[in-house]
């Protein structure tokens, strides 16, 4: 093979290496686009603010201990076995945190709450929950 030869296999390759790696870019923030519209939406507003709920029954009112919470949306990710994972700042303090994963139902198609957690500092606000 002579040089021209090699130099245009060479571009070629760069070509279709790059437009490989573009189309996975643009998948990605596709993806984080769809996560955070999903995790931004009143369904699971709903579903964030009946939690809270649970972890304090006067929450998000005036005799609650929990008074306000703030979606963290630099922590939206996708979940490995499925689903989003988000933190959720409550009463404008960053140690103050409860983390949710959410999937969606297939039999439903409804978005449903599936696991997660909160910090210790939660439990000493609210008092033992599960």
């Amino acid at each position: 093979m002579t040089v021209k030869k090699w130099i245009k296999v060479f571009v070629g390759f760069l070509v279709g290496v790059g437009v490989i790696v573009g189309s996975y870019k643009i998948m990605e923030v596709v993806q984080n686009n769809e996560m955070n519209h999903i995790v931004k939406s009143e369904e699971v507003k709903e579903i964030v603010e009946n939690y809270l709920k649970y972890l304090d029954e006067d929450a998000l009112t005036d005799k609650g201990k929990i008074i306000s919470y703030q979606i963290d949306e630099q922590s939206i990710e996708h979940n490995p076995m499925g689903g989003i994972m988000f933190t959720v700042f409550l009463n404008d303090d960053s140690e103050l945190y409860v983390r949710m994963t959410l999937e969606k139902n297939h039999e439903t198609g409804k978005i449903q709450r599936s696991g997660g957690g909160y910090a210790k500092k939660v439990k000493d606000l609210v008092g033992k929950k599960d």
